[in-house]
């Protein structure tokens, strides 16, 4: 299973990945600004995962990976 997946699993309990309309919204917005959902869903699931975390040490990093993929 990718990291992707897993992700957006994660995020399931969120609106924007749960409710049919609001998703369809979301790609329909990304779409037009060229910008992947899997990668909105990869950046959230991150913010998910560190906002407990007082430090973000190597958070701009990995936002950069997951940025560098739409290239």
């Amino acid at each position: 299973m990718s990291d992707v997946f897993n992700e957006e699993a994660h995020l399931n309990d969120l609106p924007l990945w749960a409710d049919d309309e609001a998703s369809r919204v979301l790609s329909g917005i990304a779409e037009a600004n060229n910008v992947p959902v899997d990668v909105l869903a990869e950046l959230v699931g991150l913010q998910r995962a560190r906002q407990h975390q007082e430090r973000a040490a190597g958070i701009y990093q990995r936002i950069e990976e997951i940025l560098g993929r739409m290239d």
